[in-house]
């Protein structure tokens, strides 16, 4: 996760691991993560108007981000 990121932001991927909170991580992985997704499901949407043989659309998100209501707890957490 940390070379995906440093990659996109152009710095070292230490840098990322010596001064970023796990969190932080995970959040901006996540969100450049579901941008590329994203745009590969446009394109692939944009060529399936017009192609006789179309493509499966993939899921448009790469990682769901749920909030905490959204979370189903068991019984005695």
């Amino acid at each position: 996760m940390a070379h995906n990121v440093a990659k996109i932001l152009k710095i070292r991927p230490n840098d990322i691991i010596d001064h970023w909170g796990v969190a932080e991580l995970i959040v901006a992985y996540g969100q450049y993560a579901n941008e590329e997704s994203y745009k590969n499901f446009l394109e692939i949407e944009e060529h399936n108007k017009h192609a006789k043989k179309k493509i499966p659309k993939p899921d448009p998100y790469a990682v769901r981000f749920i909030g905490y209501d959204d979370i189903d707890f068991e019984e005695g957490e």
